[in-house]
């Protein structure tokens, strides 16, 4: 009986040492494996529809093959972030530890004037009336006028008469964003106006009509003689544009 003790006990040591060596075993090769190194090129904040590029490394040489995750989900490298939100971004590839783990904030790109604009709509207000609501006068068979806002901080106005024959004026602009204040200038007047409206795909602008006065034979060519300086300055007009 003794016997048969001993046998279960050395037969338990046995089993107890199989497991441990074999659990340090697993360890020990966890511990040999390196570990991936993941990082952002364009930093941690990105905006909508940017394409952002990883790269993996182990100490300081790129691990070729590597495998990018966004929230689990196995992605390309480069990848473009479609949809604003947090994401988690960790690398993996056989034969290593996954990388670090590296959250991403994706963000939607703020609007920018910097482009070419469409004038579609024209809004009066007039002191005691109603307001007065119309289309931006283009003639159909004439080409879109345009107010265009380039990277120079030059400003052009494109506008054409009744022949389609097209002008130009203009010289430069600037936006104070934290103000919403656009300042620009046609026909060597200076337009300071509030910027109501900005997306990608509308501008929205509104100031008292003096503001606009060298615009108005444009905008309300039907008003404008009935318009003097006096009441210009107490009506107040709106432009919306889409962007072209």
């Amino acid at each position: 009986m003794r016997k048969i003790v001993l046998s279960f006990s050395l037969l338990a040591l046995v089993l107890t040492g199989t497991v441990s060596c074999s659990s340090d075993d697993n360890s020990s090769e966890q511990h040999r494996k390196k570990t991936l190194e993941l990082t952002i090129l364009k930093g941690n904040t990105v905006a909508v529809n940017e394409e952002v590029s990883f790269t993996v490394a182990v100490g300081g040489t790129t691990v070729e093959g590597s495998l990018i995750y966004v929230d689990g989900k196995q992605v390309a490298n480069p990848y473009i972030f479609t949809t604003a939100g947090t994401y988690k971004v960790v690398a993996k590839k056989e034969g290593y530890n996954d990388s670090n783990e590296i959250t991403v904030q994706v963000k939607q790109a703020a609007a920018s004037i910097r482009k070419t604009w469409i004038p579609v709509h024209v809004n009066v207000v007039m002191p005691a009336g109603d307001p007065i609501a119309m289309a931006y006068p283009k003639n159909p068979d004439c080409d879109d006028d345009t107010l265009v806002f380039n990277d120079g901080e030059q400003v052009s106005f494109n506008f054409h008469d009744e022949s389609c024959a097209v002008s130009t004026t203009g010289s430069h602009w600037s936006f104070n964003a934290a103000t919403n204040l656009l300042t620009f200038t046609l026909f060597d007047q200076e337009m300071k106006v509030n910027v109501t409206t900005l997306t990608e795909d509308k501008l929205v602008i509104k100031a008292k009509g003096d503001q606009f006065a060298a615009l108005i034979p444009i905008l309300v060519p039907d008003l404008a003689a009935g318009l003097p300086p006096a009441l210009l300055a107490l009506i107040e007009v709106e432009l919306e544009f889409n962007a072209q």
